[in-house]
């Protein structure tokens, strides 16, 4: 099984959500999720989100607040090198 990341994108930077191992399929479904629930501030009361599928491995989240819109993206990664030892 791969090891994958779901990233969180937003306009000044990356972070990192959830490291795990799975298949592309697990690997999708958690990305989904994530896009669909995942609270990337906290103290924001959201309103309202809109996800979109850009394509299978990424999502635009639209997250509208008490002060605003928030938009970002989250993307799925695959380990493809490790300078550690496997």
């Amino acid at each position: 099984m791969a090891h994958r990341v779901v990233v969180e994108e937003l306009p000044d930077r990356f972070r990192p959500i959830a490291r795990f191992e799975g298949t592309r399929e697990e690997a999708r479904r958690t990305l989904y999720e994530t896009a669909c629930t995942h609270k990337f501030t906290e103290g924001l009361q959201q309103r309202r989100r809109e996800v979109y599928r850009v394509d299978d491995d990424t999502y635009y989240v639209e997250v509208k607040g008490g002060l605003g819109t928030y938009c970002l993206r989250y993307s799925l990664a695959e380990r493809v090198w490790s300078s550690d030892a496997l």
